[in-house]
């Protein structure tokens, strides 16, 4: 189970750095990296309280859990409603006015997700200044996030193709959340603890990605086959 949400925290934090690609007013991109900054470095004070104990206890926690799904699928369902959107919108399709605002929305659960890392690393961190280290996580954060921008850009230029990998990242938050729905809802609660991702629970996560690459595959091609019969 761990390891399941530590794989969604990563694709939280790609899925925040992808959404920053498609911002049409290119300014907003900066005060949500400040906010990445102020977040990360203001909540140095609770992740040098944190221990690997606080952890298991918070994965033990049924109802903490069960509101981290619901906000997780939540999340991938309007990124999701969002990628439609693009794909509408890249193709000259009508669309909702009120869906625009949207696209300033990258994501909440990275910071829950950079609040973890963050936690790990003062684990591993013992001897050093806590407040010149939090400053440097600050400053790391948004160098990844910048970082996983630009080479989202980089190595996938074309729109129609980033697009097709935003609904796949979105997809896969999305089978996650419910895999992870299904695993807290399998065990009792005085088992919870038991934090071992069983050899089950890793082939469901990878037909799981599978299952996302084939339809972002077929989505895509779908698109594809549509605006050439536009085009004709």
């Amino acid at each position: 189970m761990q390891t399941l949400v530590i794989a969604l925290f990563i694709l939280s934090v790609v899925s925040f750095s992808m959404q920053l690609q498609f911002f049409s007013k290119k300014w907003m991109i900066w005060p949500y990296l400040a906010l990445i900054a102020g977040f990360v470095y203001a909540m140095h004070y609770l992740a040098i309280e944190q221990s690997y104990k606080s952890f298991r206890a918070i994965l033990g926690n049924s109802s903490v859990m069960m509101d981290f799904v619901v906000i997780q699928v939540i999340e991938a369902l309007g990124g999701l409603l969002m990628a439609v959107f693009l794909i509408r919108s890249y193709y000259n399709e009508p669309i909702k006015k009120f869906f625009k605002p949207l696209m300033y929305l990258p994501g909440i659960i990275v910071f829950p997700a950079l609040f973890y890392f963050e936690s790990m690393v003062f684990l591993q961190a013992h001897t050093y200044d806590f407040q010149l280290l939090a400053a440097v996580l600050a400053i790391s954060a948004v160098a990844l996030i910048l970082t996983l921008k630009m080479s989202f850009k980089k190595l996938i230029p074309e729109m129609e193709l980033q697009l097709e990998m935003k609904f796949i990242i979105h997809l896969l938050q999305l089978l996650g959340g419910i895999v992870l729905s299904v695993l807290m809802l399998r065990l009792p609660v005085q088992q919870a603890v038991d934090h071992g991702f069983s050899l089950n629970a890793m082939l469901v996560l990878g037909l799981v990605i599978l299952v996302g690459t084939l339809m972002g595959m077929l989505w895509y091609r779908y698109k594809m086959k549509r605006l050439s019969k536009t085009v004709l």
